[in-house]
């Protein structure tokens, strides 16, 4: 019975992988939301929209440094025929708006975010004026509302300005501070413990005798991955022996400790890899084996009520299930805006053959071929090839229904 179930014989597609993880996230973990300082959100998932409180501006303000005036009385200014103004007054950016309106032939001198004077409806910037005792020159006719920053014409009070889901950047702290939030809510951090498996597998650092090992590339490889997100917090458990009771313990132990566990390694269908034993003794599994290149062993199983994604020992096969199956079920499970990869669209430089049914993942080499992108999928596609995440600039995703993609066709290239 554990033989038959350890076999790859009912694969399902990518899409059902995110589906499956995504939902059975959504049944084990909660992440509430917490109050943090606006300064400490950066890369934190925003658990409530956020709304401008005030409108930005907050009252019509000067653009330039300059002179507030009445755009009719420079309608004809020019060089040959200079308009004199009389100048009443200075405002600076701390300033109040005053109560005094700017009369026809009035100016006041203003700074870049002062408040506009009443009856003034543009602002004459200081290298089209000349200044006299008392009054100002002006050589150029300004429109009204030129050099004018409305009130709320960044946003209106009301406005939801950063929607629920989204992942902090520094843009959104400005804008946030900008309405002079300092305080938002953002969800917890989701746990995710990270191990491997293998008796061949050795700790860069600790094992000092690895001579005909093969050092630990994949499970660090992920945590390093998934340090990248602020919103993770990552633990790293090591290596363990394949052993179905140390590794039923130590997965057992990582899901009391985290939302989620993540396995590199003992994934396969040989008698040596005792993780997938070790789950069937300990949990229960989700689906096994899932219907893309690389990374067809992934294997999702619920260790008390907490999932587990197990991921190949291959480095860009673990890689793949990242990339394929782990992200985008976050991402579906929390309606997260911003963690998709930038794209850009290339020429492939030949055809790239794929078997029907399953969706594969290729490494490609960008090169500017006279102003348009010509992609070359890099020659060694090995899952172990570590130099094919290292020397590329992105990958493409073939679908499961074509047998491939020729030569010439323009397609997205997802970028490193």
């Amino acid at each position: 019975m554990v033989w038959l179930d350890r076999r790859l014989t009912t694969l399902i597609s990518v899409d059902d992988a995110v589906e499956l993880l995504a939902r059975t996230l959504s049944g084990a973990v909660s992440l509430e939301p917490e109050e943090v300082r606006v300064l400490e959100a950066v890369g934190r998932i925003i658990a409530e929209p956020v709304e401008a409180e005030i409108d930005i501006p907050p009252f019509n303000r000067s653009a330039v440094d300059g002179y507030a005036v009445q755009a009719g009385d420079t309608v004809n200014a020019s060089v040959y025929n200079p308009v004199e103004l009389v100048l009443k007054g200075v405002l600076t950016a701390s300033d109040k708006p005053p109560s005094e309106c700017v009369e026809p032939g009035e100016a006041v001198r203003v700074h870049t975010g002062s408040p506009i004077p009443c009856g003034a409806n543009a602002v004459v910037m200081d290298e089209d004026v000349e200044v006299k005792d008392g009054s100002i020159v002006v050589y150029k006719p300004v429109s009204p509302g030129q050099n004018i920053s409305r009130r709320g014409e960044d946003f209106v009070k009301g406005d939801v300005i950063i929607a629920r889901g989204t992942i902090l950047n520094p843009v959104h702290i400005g804008v946030i501070s900008s309405i002079g939030v300092d305080r938002v809510k953002v969800y917890r951090r989701l746990r995710i413990g990270v191990l491997t498996s293998g008796n061949e597998v050795c700790e860069p650092g600790i094992d000092r005798d690895c001579d005909t090992l093969i050092y630990n590339s994949s499970a660090r490889l992920i945590t390093a991955l998934l340090r990248q997100s602020r919103f993770i917090d990552v633990k790293y458990y090591g290596v363990f022996p394949d052993d179905p009771e140390i590794l039923s313990n130590a997965v057992v132990e990582a899901s009391m400790e985290n939302d989620l566990v993540v396995t590199t390694g003992g994934t396969g269908i040989s008698e040596g890899d005792a993780l997938i034993d070790a789950m069937l003794n300990t949990g229960k599994i989700i689906f096994r084996g899932v219907k893309m290149r690389p990374g067809r062993p992934t294997t999702l199983s619920l260790i008390n009520n907490k999932p587990a994604l197990h991921l190949s020992g291959y480095p860009v096969a673990a890689w793949t299930g990242y990339e394929a199956i782990l992200i985008p079920a976050v991402r579906k499970w929390l309606g997260l805006k911003g963690l998709e990869r930038p794209v850009v669209y290339a020429r492939l430089s030949r055809r790239i053959p794929n078997t029907v049914g399953y969706r594969s993942y290729i490494r490609v080499i960008l090169r500017d071929a006279g102003g348009e992108y010509v992609a070359e999928p890099y020659m060694l596609r090995g899952s172990g090839i570590l130099s094919s995440l290292l020397k590329s600039h992105g990958y493409i995703v073939i679908p499961e229904n074509v047998e491939g993609v020729e030569k010439d066709s323009v397609v997205p290239v997802h970028l490193f």
